[in-house]
C-alpha cells in the first residue's frame, strides 16, 4: 500500500471522519450514519481457491490437506470497514482508498462486497454445524427441512448488506470504469442476452471532481479542498489564508502535509504548535507564510549565485572572442609589415647580382647606375666585394 492510500486510511479510521465522508459523498452531507452507531471491523479476508480433484502424483501437507488446496488462498484487507449498528438492524460500510486510477475496480470492489458475504455465510454456516453436533434434539435442528441441512443456512437467515465507497485521491481525472458493464465486451449485435446481464455500478467518488466541500463538517473539508491545490500552489497558499486553517490538529496537518507532498510541513511542524482556548493545534496559515518567504530567500541567493556564474561565463567568452579578434588584426599588421621588409630585402639582394654581372661584363659603373637608376655608392659596395 501506497504512502498516500495509507494516509487516507489511517485518516478515515476515526469514526467521526468516517461517519462524515458517507454523509458527505452520499448524502450531500445530511446526517444519516452517526459516529456513535458505527464499530470498527477491519479483518482480512481469506478466500480459498479451490482446485481441481488432486491427482496421484500429488502430496499432502502435515494436516493431510491437498498440497495445491492449501497454497490456493487469497488474502486481502478491506481500507477501512464498520459495523453501522442502528438499532437491531447491522449493516457494513467500507471504504478503498485509491491514489491512481485502476482500470479493474468494478470487479476489485464486487470481490470485496462478495467476500464478506462469503465470510457472513461461512460464519453462519460455522454456527449450523456446531448446533448440529450439540443440541441435535433442538427445536431449531429437529424442525429444519432438508434443503436448510443440505445448505447449511436456514431459510430465515439473512446476511448484513455491504456498502462500499471506492474514495479516489489522485490529481489525473478518473477515466477507468465506473461500473462492471464499461468493462465488459459485449456482442455487438447481441440483443437477447444482454439484458440478463446484471451490473454493478462501482461508488465512485473522486476529489478532484469537486470543490467547497460544504457537505462535509469534520476536518475532511479542510484535507479534500487542500489536496485540490497540489497542482497549484499559489491557490494553495491562496486557500491557507482561511482561518480554518489556523488551529488544525496533529491528525489534519500530518495528512495534508502528505496528500500534497509537502515535507517542510512535516519536519518543522512543532515549530508552528499553538493553543487555542484549551486546545493545542499547529497553524499552516503561518508555516505556509513562512515556508514561502524562506523558498523566495533561498530563490534570490540562488538567483544571485546563478547570475555570477553565467556573468563570469559571459564575460570568459567576450574576452575570448574580442581577444581572438584583436588577435587577427595585430596578426594582419605584423604580417604586412614583415611581407613589406622581406620584399625590399629580396629586391637589394636580385639589384646586387645583377650589379655584379654587369661589371663582371665590363659595363661602367656610371652606365650601371644610368641603367638601373641606383645610388653610385651601391656599385661601389658590390665592385668592393668582388675585388
Amino acid at each position: 500500500m501506497g504512502k498516500y492510500d495509507t494516509c487516507m486510511r489511517e485518516f478515515l479510521q476515526n469514526k467521526e471522519r468516517f461517519a462524515d465522508f458517507f454523509n458527505g459523498c452520499c448524502f450531500q452531507g445530511e446526517q444519516v450514519i452517526r459516529a456513535e452507531e458505527l464499530q470498527d471491523a477491519s479483518e482480512m479476508y481469506i478466500i480459498e481457491n479451490f482446485p481441481p480433484e488432486k491427482k496421484a502424483d500429488e502430496g499432502t501437507d502435515a494436516q493431510g490437506h491437498n498440497s495445491r488446496q492449501s497454497q490456493r488462498k487469497t488474502q486481502f484487507f478491506r481500507d477501512v470497514k464498520m459495523y453501522l449498528c442502528s438499532g437491531t438492524a447491522l449493516q457494513i460500510l467500507a471504504v478503498e482508498n485509491q491514489s491512481y486510477i485502476d482500470y479493474s475496480m468494478p470487479v476489485r470492489c464486487m470481490g470485496y462486497d462478495a467476500a464478506e458475504y462469503h465470510r457472513q455465510l461461512k460464519a453462519k454456516k460455522r454456527r449450523w454445524n456446531l448446533m448440529n453436533r450439540r443440541q441435535k434434539g433442538s427445536s431449531i435442528i429437529s424442525g429444519a427441512t432438508s434443503h436448510e441441512k443440505l445448505s447449511g443456512i436456514l431459510k430465515t437467515d439473512r446476511l448484513q448488506p455491504v456498502y462500499t465507497v471506492c474514495l479516489y485521491s489522485g490529481t489525473d481525472p478518473w477515466d477507468g470504469p465506473r461500473t462492471l458493464s464499461d468493462m465488459m465486451a459485449f456482442h455487438p449485435n447481441d440483443n437477447c442476452l444482454r439484458f440478463l446481464f446484471r451490473d454493478y455500478p462501482l461508488n465512485l467518488f473522486c476529489v478532484n471532481e469537486h470543490s467547497g466541500f460544504d457537505e462535509f463538517h469534520t476536518d475532511l473539508r479542510q484535507l479534500f479542498r487542500a489536496m485540490n491545490c497540489r497542482k497549484d500552489k499559489q491557490k494553495l497558499t491562496e486557500l491557507m489564508g482561511d482561518k480554518l486553517y489556523s488551529h488544525l490538529n496533529e491528525d489534519t496537518w500530518d495528512a495534508i502535509a502528505v496528500m500534497t507532498d509537502n515535507a517542510a510541513l512535516l519536519q518543522n511542524k512543532e515549530a508552528f504548535r499553538n493553543t487555542y482556548g484549551n486546545q493545542e493545534g499547529f497553524n499552516m496559515c503561518q508555516a505556509l507564510d513562512e515556508l514561502m518567504a524562506d523558498k523566495m530567500n533561498e530563490g534570490i541567493l540562488i538567483g544571485k549565485h546563478e547570475g555570477i556564474l553565467i556573468g563570469k561565463h559571459e564575460g570568459i567568452l567576450i574576452g575570448k572572442r574580442e581577444g581572438k579578434h584583436e588577435g587577427i588584426l595585430i596578426g594582419k599588421r605584423e604580417g604586412k609589415h614583415e611581407g613589406i621588409l622581406l620584399e625590399k630585402q629580396n629586391s637589394e639582394a636580385k639589384i646586387r647580382t645583377i650589379i655584379s654581372n654587369m661589371l663582371a661584363g665590363g659595363i661602367s659603373c656610371e652606365n650601371i647606375c644610368r641603367f638601373l637608376e641606383c645610388d653610385p655608392s651601391l656599385v661601389e659596395q658590390v665592385q668592393a666585394g668582388i675585388q
